[in-house]
């Protein structure tokens, strides 16, 4: 397990990090003091200089896509300034593309791409990447965890004949998902090495020759996902890395998978996946753990919030009329309809002030 696995899966994490949420019971965990992530201050996303652009241009024509994914496309208008807003699956299939005709026009008519993060300059991604692999001022897992936890972890990884040697100054938070996402990587038939959908956008956006910038600094997204308070961590190493027969046994149950998700995802099953979302992949069932609430309160709803008002400036700050193509994972664009707890981009923009106007239904 080298730290260049790691840092290929990386941007693969977040999906396979919510539907496992709440396989197994919750062990005992010795009380440690908490370490709160960094989180940054939001800036105004820096729109990059942009060529006058007719709107008539389109891309060029190509195959159809049999699916007409739609992503709950959404418009949001602020003087001249136009935001489509669109949700993505961190996987793909090679036959979805491209996607429905209302997107692939919106992508068209797009004069600067806006992704969660900046997932085209790799060089500095996997440079923050390598950052969070390894445990802080060189420390081991003896050092760093209290004696339950260490002793599962020690004990899980030699199920995965993983020699301790070579893993014991890694993250642990860094090593469960690199662990489930060579599990997911095998056992499903979603295509998750090209950054899924979200690489699609990425890859329209350069043929285009169309600008990109991330509405969240890269730092912070992976902070958030792989620096949390610590008894976070704790609960997943408890939770989320069972031995390896476990791992085996609770990947083919009856649970949703993540085949499950692309079929909702192509089949533009919308309500399905904000029940998936907010039910079966979310905190709904571990609300009052320490992982619960952190991923309810930060990873979901603080980033779509701080998405919206991302996207806000974008809206009302730039000078000259533009028109931007935001893509961000699906449940940042419906959690909300799940239900008071979840929060979402659309909402937010909302009680801004905006006038966000759904182009799937």
């Amino acid at each position: 397990m080298k730290k260049r696995i790691c840092i290929s899966s990386l941007l693969l994490v977040l999906l396979a990090a919510f539907w496992l949420v709440g396989c197994t019971n919750e062990p005992d965990v010795p009380p440690t003091p908490e370490t709160e992530p960094e989180i940054i201050e939001p800036t105004e996303p820096e729109v990059p200089e942009t060529e006058d652009y007719d709107e008539d241009d389109v891309m060029p024509e190509g195959p159809t896509s049999a699916f007409d994914i739609h992503g709950a496309l959404h418009r949001i208008e602020y003087g001249d300034n136009v935001v489509y807003l669109f949700g993505t699956l961190h996987g793909s299939h090679p036959e979805w593309f491209p996607l429905a005709d209302i997107v692939e026009d919106a992508m068209a008519r797009a004069d600067v791409f806006a992704l969660e993060i900046d997932i085209s300059d790799m060089d500095m991604l996997v440079a923050v990447m390598e950052e969070m692999v390894l445990l802080p001022d060189g420390l081991t897992w003896a050092e760093f965890l209290p004696q339950e936890a260490y002793d599962h972890l020690v004990e899980v990884i030699a199920s995965y004949d993983i020699p301790y040697e070579e893993v014991n100054t890694m993250n642990p938070v860094f090593l469960i998902h690199t662990i489930y996402m060579e599990f997911i990587t095998l056992l499903s038939d979603l295509d998750l090495s090209n950054m899924g959908v979200d690489g699609y956008v990425l890859e329209v956006a350069t043929t285009l020759g169309r600008p990109v910038i991330g509405l969240e600094a890269a730092e912070q997204q992976l902070n958030i996902l792989y620096n949390p308070p610590f008894d976070v961590v704790l609960y997943q190493i408890m939770h989320f890395l069972p031995p390896i027969e476990m791992l085996a046994e609770i990947m083919g149950s009856d649970d949703v998978s993540v085949d499950d998700l692309a079929f909702m995802y192509e089949a533009n099953d919308i309500a399905a996946l904000i029940d998936v979302f907010t039910i079966e992949l979310s905190i709904a069932a571990t609300i009052d753990s320490p992982y619960g609430i952190y991923t309810r309160d930060i990873v979901m709803n603080y980033r779509s919030t701080y998405y919206a008002n991302a996207i806000a400036r974008l809206l009302r700050e730039t000078d000259e009329p533009t028109t931007f193509f935001a893509a961000v994972g699906i449940s940042h664009v419906i959690r909300a309809s799940g239900g008071e707890e979840f929060t979402d981009i659309v909402e937010q923009l909302g009680l801004l002030g905006f006038d966000v106007v759904p182009l799937w239904q």
